[in-house]
């Protein structure tokens, strides 16, 4: 028995030597190679014997990096229409993507774009650099507030090369709190040269969240693999970095949805639509004694979705003795506009205590210096507008339909923002 098990285990031998001489590769093969090297990131060792180890290269390394203003220079240099996207709250995944902001991730409440760098390199036995391929990674994505699916637009550029005609990229994603669709590409892999760029690239998501849920985040992150194209058995290297995070919640309005961040959302309205409301809420901000900047990123208005506070809170503002509110005869349809507004948790101050004014249109011109103050309290903490009833009640569902597609919760701070 012990003679038989002496022959098995000589067959063996003798299989793997044949395998590895059909490779290509010496009896040396079996034997590990030393550590891998440092500085590199995350590395894979070449077979001896193998085309890339007979070219010297015994490791493949696949190092993340963070952004430099070259490569900002290389992303804008590819947008049709680059412009800066910092503080800009309404730009787009592209404006994001061309932002000067020094992060991996930049975003506003709507969109994002994760950008990330890959230095591919090959290195000897000694830990000296054989050859080396950059390639900068870009994930971008505008989101739907009331939808739990989202897609990424995948933009690969590639440059110094060196020793290198050309690599292989593969790209996958995970989440933490939502399900990630298939990689990008289809599974496959895209070959990129010095000086290229891939924009065919997609990856999707889809959250578990549920009319009712809290809001939750959802953690992207996303996994690598890049390899040498020159060579007919490459090494594959691999990588994974962080990206972007996507809030989602089954509060608001009447079905799930999601942002990119809880950055301070923003109501927005314009004089021209919405006229004397606008204009009022408008002086309010910069008029309203010790309480100046109300309803400003400075000093937001925070949410209350409870009608019944909301109702209490105009009644007291707008009707509540010693003195309800009187329709002005020189304003069409005068209705009493408040702000802060009822329906946030600053509002419902007794309507004795407010400044009341009447915004005017002068010239066919909306503006705060046409206003004029009825009544000032001296020390007022809020204002009641004498407003055309058109006028007050459109305002009212615009910020009622904003309040949805910014998905401000029960509770969370928001800002006015009065534009032309």
């Amino acid at each position: 028995m012990k003679h038989v098990r002496r022959l098995l285990a000589a067959s063996a031998s003798l299989a793997l030597l044949t395998m590895l001489l059909a490779l290509g590769a010496s009896p040396a093969a079996a034997a590990s190679p030393k550590a891998p090297p440092q500085g590199h990131g995350a590395c894979t060792a070449a077979a001896p014997g193998s085309e890339l180890a007979r070219r010297g290269a015994a490791w493949a390394c696949t190092e993340e990096r963070p952004l430099t203003g070259q490569d900002l220079d290389r992303i804008r240099a590819h947008l049709v229409t680059p412009r800066d996207a910092v503080g800009d709250p309404d730009a787009g995944p592209e404006a994001l993507c061309a932002s000067t902001e020094h992060q991996d991730v930049v975003a506003n409440r709507h969109a994002y774009c994760a950008r990330h760098g890959i230095v591919y390199a090959l290195v000897d036995d000694e830990g000296k650099v054989t050859g080396t391929a950059t390639l900068l990674v870009t994930a971008r994505s505008l989101l739907d507030p009331n939808s739990v699916k989202w897609d990424e637009s995948i933009t690969v550029y590639s440059y110094d090369f060196s020793n290198i005609k050309s690599v292989k990229l593969a790209l996958s994603s995970s989440c933490t709190a939502c399900i990630p669709g298939p990689p990008a590409w289809g599974g496959g892999s895209i070959t990129l040269g010095a000086h290229e760029e891939d924009n065919t690239g997609h990856l999707s998501y889809e959250t578990t969240t549920r009319g009712g849920a809290e809001r939750s985040r959802s953690q992207i992150a996303y996994q690598s693999q890049t390899e040498s194209a020159d060579a007919l058995f490459p090494i594959i290297s691999y990588g994974q970095w962080a990206g972007p995070s996507v809030a989602c919640d089954g509060k608001v309005g009447n079905g799930p949805g999601c942002i990119a961040t809880d950055s301070l959302a923003r109501v927005t309205l314009s004089r021209s639509v919405y006229r004397g409301a606008a204009v009022a809420y408008e002086w309010a901000q910069n008029n309203l004694s010790g309480n100046n900047a109300m309803g400003t990123a400075k000093r937001p208005l925070t949410r209350d979705a409870d009608e019944k506070r909301s109702d209490s809170r105009r009644y007291y503002s707008c009707k509540a003795p010693p003195r309800p509110f009187v329709a002005n005869p020189t304003v069409v349809g005068d209705e009493c506009d408040e702000y802060p507004f009822a329906r946030t948790r600053q509002g419902g101050t007794l309507g004795d205590l407010c400044a009341e004014i009447i915004p005017r249109e002068v010239g066919g011109v909306w503006s705060v210096d046409n206003v004029e103050v009825v009544r000032d309290s001296g020390v007022a903490p809020c204002i009641r507008g004498h407003v055309n009833s058109g006028d007050n009640q459109n305002a009212g569902r615009s910020v009622g339909r904003q309040v949805q597609s910014e998905r401000i919760l029960d509770g969370e701070a928001y800002q006015v923002v009065i534009t032309p």
